[in-house]
C-alpha cells in the first residue's frame, strides 16, 4: 500500500570529510520499508557492463542480491553505465542490495581487465509515493535504453523490458537450480548462497528475470500491451519531469519532438498544428517545450520553424515565461 510519509529519516550527524556518496549512506540507513527508485551513479568515465557475459553476470548479481538483502524486485534495467531498480525495501536493504551488486560487477571488470569502479561510486535512492509514480517510474526504466538508442521499445533483454508481455520470452528456456550440482550452482553464480531451486539460468542470459521479478505490480498497473506501449512510447512529460528528480537527462528524438510539439499545440490550440500558428503563438509554446519536456533552444527552433535567436530572447524574456499567455485550451 502507498503512503504519504512526510519523513524518511531522523537528522544525520555529518562528519568532516564525508564525500557525497557517505552522506547519502548515512542518509539512507533509516529509510523505511517502502517503494524506491533506486539509481546507480553514471559512470561518465567508464563502463560498468563491456560485453554479453558482463551483461548476464549482472542479471545474475541482480537476483542474488534480492537473497542477499531481502528487497523485492518489481523492474530493472541494466545500462552500459548505470542501472536502475524498482524496488521495496528498507535503507538498510537497499544499501546492502547496492553494496552487493556494485562488489560483483567490479569483481567481473577487474577479472576482465577493464577499470575498476569508483571507490565513491554509489546512487540515489527515491521513494515512490503513489500508484500513479509507480507506474511512471516503471515506464521510465524500462524507456531507458529505448530513449538512449539501444534498443527497440520492449527489446532491452538486460532488465524486465523484455519480460512484459513478450511472446518471446516463453521460448526462452535454461536449466533449472534444482538440476544443478552444488558445485555447478556456485561455478554459475560465483556464490555458495542457497538458490532457489525453480530459478531458471540460460547459458548467455544468465539467471532469467521471470525467477526473481515480482510481476503483480507491473500487471496490475498496465492490464493491457496496448496500454503499456502507447504510454511507453507517448508520455513524455513524465519521463522529463521524473529524468530531471533523478537528475538524469532525457533525450528524445526529432520525430519525438516534432510529436511533442504539435500535441502540445492542439492541447493549447484545438485542431491547428505547428504550421498553423503565428509567431506570437509559437512563442507561446516556447516556454513550455523548454520547462516541461527540458527541449533546448535549438531542439524548439528546429521544430517550429524559428530563428535559435529569437526562441532564446523568448525564453529570456518575462512576456513569454511559463504561467504567461495561454496554458490551457483555448476556444
Amino acid at each position: 500500500m502507498f503512503l504519504t510519509i512526510l519523513a524518511f529519516k531522523r537528522p544525520i550527524t555529518y562528519v568532516w570529510g564525508m564525500n557525497t556518496w557517505d552522506k547519502r549512506r548515512a542518509e539512507y540507513k533509516d529509510f523505511k520499508t517502502y517503494y524506491y527508485h533506486l539509481s546507480s551513479d553514471g559512470w561518465k568515465e567508464g563502463r560498468l557492463f563491456h560485453t554479453k557475459k558482463q551483461y548476464a553476470h549482472g542479471m545474475t548479481a541482480m537476483g542474488l542480491a534480492t537473497l542477499k538483502s531481502g528487497i523485492i524486485i518489481y523492474d530493472f534495467s541494466l545500462m552500459p553505465n548505470h542501472f536502475h531498480i524498482i524496488l521495496k525495501g528498507n535503507g538498510r536493504q537497499c544499501i546492502s542490495a547496492f553494496d552487493y551488486l556494485k562488489k560483483k560487477i567490479n569483481a567481473r571488470l577487474i577479472n576482465d581487465g577493464y577499470p575498476a569502479l569508483p571507490k565513491d561510486y554509489g546512487f540515489k535512492l527515491t521513494p515512490i509515493d503513489s500508484k500513479q509514480q509507480m507506474g511512471i517510474n516503471i515506464l521510465y526504466v524500462d524507456r531507458n535504453a529505448y530513449e538512449k538508442n539501444i534498443s527497440v521499445p520492449g527489446g532491452h533483454i538486460w532488465g524486465t523490458a523484455n519480460l512484459h508481455f513478450s511472446a518471446l520470452t516463453g521460448h526462452i528456456d535454461g536449466i533449472a537450480a534444482k538440476e544443478l550440482s552444488c558445485r555447478e550452482r556456485a561455478r554459475i553464480t560465483g556464490s555458495r548462497m542457497d538458490i532457489p531451486p525453480t530459478w531458471i539460468f540460460n547459458q548467455e542470459l544468465g539467471l532469467l528475470p521471470s525467477s526473481f521479478v515480482d510481476q503483480s505490480m507491473f500487471l496490475d498497473l498496465f492490464p493491457s500491451p496496448k496500454t503499456y506501449l502507447t504510454r511507453l512510447v507517448k508520455d513524455y512529460e513524465s519521463f522529463a519531469k521524473l529524468g530531471n528528480k533523478l537528475e538524469e537527462s532525457v533525450e528524445f528524438s526529432e520525430e519525438e519532438v516534432d510529436d511533442i510539439a504539435n500535441t502540445l499545440a492542439e492541447s493549447l490550440y484545438p485542431g491547428r498544428k505547428i504550421r498553423k500558428l503565428t509567431q506570437e503563438e509559437k512563442c507561446h509554446l516556447c516556454p513550455l517545450l523548454n520547462k516541461n519536456y527540458n527541449l533546448s533552444s535549438f531542439q524548439i527552433a528546429r521544430t517550429l520553424s524559428m530563428p535559435e535567436y529569437i526562441v532564446r530572447q523568448v525564453l529570456n524574456s518575462k512576456d513569454y515565461g511559463v504561467g504567461v499567455g495561454p496554458t490551457k485550451p483555448i476556444h
